[in-house]
């Protein structure tokens, strides 16, 4: 990727890259020739991630455990990289939380909202005025396939990530002329642990390969604000755009998600009722 380093170097950050597409986005990043910050709350497997990556490409890493829900986490992070350069924020640090909207407490559904909206604003803002004073700089932030429409069981992390989606082409719109490349993922399944709760089975339906997400975002930086991997996800896409209705389009999704969720909706229902 000719220039990579150059135009978002010399370092890195990652939220969520314990695991999942987060740790795919470290290892695709430092092939690229660029340092990496790795965020997350897991101390022993961000350490692990971190040798790989020195031993496998040769480039330095900072390990930074912090929990991104909290103020205190998104003032540590700001902290601990005060003396890097971070040229590329990765805004992967997500949660999800499935099931009936009344069954989850609202304790959890701000918890959903403050590491999926708040912390990539706080993030966002705070690397970005960095980024609009050396004129060059890239952030991405992940949103999903399910941020175009309602979804219900999910309604609150489908809220979560259309707030990223729309967010995130707004900023690009007014950091383009600071030469600050934006870039929006919107990813339907993905073998990562948000996923850990669905049941594929009885259905065509083959979750995505987190490498392959990470990659395939990394590689559209600076060539698409919106990045959209996997050809399911780009029919979804524009079919939802062009041939339903919005109520067609939450429909259909949810059918999907109560289907794939059905062992969780079935006994939560029966221990409701």
């Amino acid at each position: 990727m000719k220039n990579f380093k150059e135009k978002y170097g010399p370092w890195a950050l990652i939220t969520g890259a314990s695991s999942g597409i987060g740790n795919e986005y470290a290892k695709f990043i430092a092939a690229q020739g660029l340092h990496v910050a790795l965020v997350a709350r897991s101390k022993d497997k961000l350490i692990s991630i971190g040798k790989e990556i020195e031993s496998d490409y040769n480039q330095n890493v900072k390990v930074i455990v912090a929990d991104l829900t909290t103020q205190d986490g998104i003032d540590k992070v700001k902290k601990e990289t005060d003396d890097l350069e971070i040229g590329l924020l990765v805004n992967n640090a997500g949660r999800e939380d499935s099931d009936h909207f009344l069954n989850i407490s609202t304790k959890k559904h701000l918890e959903t909202i403050d590491l999926n909206i708040k912390a990539p604003l706080l993030l966002t803002h705070h690397f970005g005025e960095k980024m609009v004073t050396r004129k060059r700089g890239g952030i991405i932030t992940m949103s999903s396939i399910v941020a175009f429409q309602g979804v219900p069981y999910i309604a609150n992390y489908a809220g979560t990530k259309a707030y990223d989606l729309i967010f995130s082409e707004g900023i690009a719109s007014e950091f383009k002329k600071y030469n600050i490349d934006v870039s929006v993922v919107t990813p339907g399944f993905t073998k990562t642990n948000l996923a850990s709760e669905y049941d594929f089975s009885g259905t065509p339906m083959k979750p995505l390969d987190p490498g392959y997400v990470a990659a395939k975002a990394v590689k559209n930086l600076g060539r698409k604000r919106l990045s959209i991997p996997g050809f399911i996800n780009v029919f979804l896409y524009w079919s939802g755009k062009f041939l339903f209705s919005r109520n067609m389009n939450t429909a259909s999704f949810g059918k999907v998600f109560s289907t794939v969720l059905r062992k969780k909706i079935k006994l939560n229902n029966l221990i409701n009722n």
